[in-house]
């Protein structure tokens, strides 16, 4: 069951992706991006997300635009690795984080994503990721180590 459409998941995602990530992308790291769209699918729940950078901007990819390359993984794993509990490399290779099609744009996305110092964040935010992270089962934290 999903809570709310897609199309407004992306625009919440895309919005808060270009306020975090306002720096890498000055830098040039989210370039690859530039007009071709990345699709980040979460397991458990089932969310299917598209985006692309247009104008320094993470935004929802048109409808049609086949995506590049393709990100999975499961919502707590992600939970952990933006609350900086797991390292995404441990995740890829415990087959819990998954990239298709274009790598070389898949490993730049999820490289910038480890980059994010959860201190930039909003603090309702950070507060939010840690406490979720307090909250996923043993097994999956186990992956970090």
């Amino acid at each position: 069951m999903q809570l709310m459409p897609a199309a407004a998941l992306e625009i919440i995602v895309a919005s808060l992706s270009t306020r975090v990530l306002r720096q890498q992308i000055a830098d040039g790291a989210l370039d690859l991006l530039s007009g071709r769209a990345i699709r980040i699918v979460i397991r458990d729940p089932d969310v299917s997300l598209r985006l692309t950078l247009r104008d320094g901007r993470i935004v929802p990819a048109p409808a049609g635009q086949d995506a590049a390359a393709t990100v999975t993984a499961f919502a707590e794993d992600l939970v952990l690795v933006m609350a900086q509990r797991v390292d995404p490399d441990t995740l890829f290779f415990h087959r819990r984080l998954g990239v298709q099609g274009d790598t070389a744009l898949g490993l730049a996305v999820k490289n910038v994503l480890d980059s994010v110092d959860p201190a930039e964040l909003p603090t309702p935010v950070t507060a939010l990721l840690q406490r979720a992270a307090d909250h996923v089962p043993g097994d999956v934290a186990g992956a970090s180590g």
